[in-house]
């Protein structure tokens, strides 16, 4: 039996996403003031995952939402090329599409950008860890096989909401490259990411 398709809005999972973090990020505090570690650093992992996709799946939803707008057609068919190819992953999109749509590049090399490519690079860490297998030795025993999880054990409550609060950063770069002025931000996230305007 054919499930019926359900349509949205385009900003719906990029809101729904950002809405799971939030909630990740309010029980990684929960977890914090309770001093449950291990639950602790398990969400503040999710966390990292969680705010690189917020952002990868902005990044596809956006630019596919400007490639459609007056301003921005020249885009079209490269970055409609680029979403059809299972080659495309996330280096290129930021790196590249602002500068096809946009004709300019976020900046990655400072400020919330760089903070990004350090949060996508701890995530990458997390999301394809490997065991280092490393041996322990002592007087009388030797322990062959451990894996380095030193990137897992320093997470911390810090570090769940500054993930969540650089994926909010960052999409805000990428509307200020747009041309949204600073007093319009605050709008733009809650139309994209569902935070309300403060």
């Amino acid at each position: 039996m054919k499930k019926d398709r359900i349509l949205s809005s385009p900003n719906r999972m990029v809101w729904e996403l950002f809405q799971a973090l939030r909630r990740l990020c309010m029980r990684v505090q929960e977890a914090h003031v309770a001093q449950d570690e291990a639950s602790l650093r398990q969400d503040a992992a999710l966390c990292i995952i969680l705010a690189v996709q917020c952002v990868e799946v902005f990044f596809n939803v956006y630019f596919r939402v400007l490639i459609s707008e007056s301003a921005f057609t020249h885009a079209e068919e490269e970055i409609s090329a680029d979403m059809a190819s299972t080659q495309c992953g996330l280096d290129r999109k930021i790196k590249d599409w602002p500068l096809i749509v946009f004709g300019k590049r976020l900046s990655l090399g400072e400020g919330a950008g760089q903070r990004f490519i350090a949060l996508k690079n701890i995530r990458h860490q997390l999301m394809h860890f490997t065991s280092s297998h490393e041996s322990l030795f002592a007087p009388g025993f030797a322990i062959h096989g451990l894996a380095d999880t030193s990137i897992y054990e320093s997470l911390s409550a810090k570090s769940a909401i500054e993930a969540f609060h650089t994926a909010e950063e960052f999409l805000c770069e990428v509307f200020t490259l747009r041309g949204i002025s600073s007093d319009n931000l605050p709008h733009a996230l809650h139309a994209w990411t569902g935070r309300l305007p403060i």
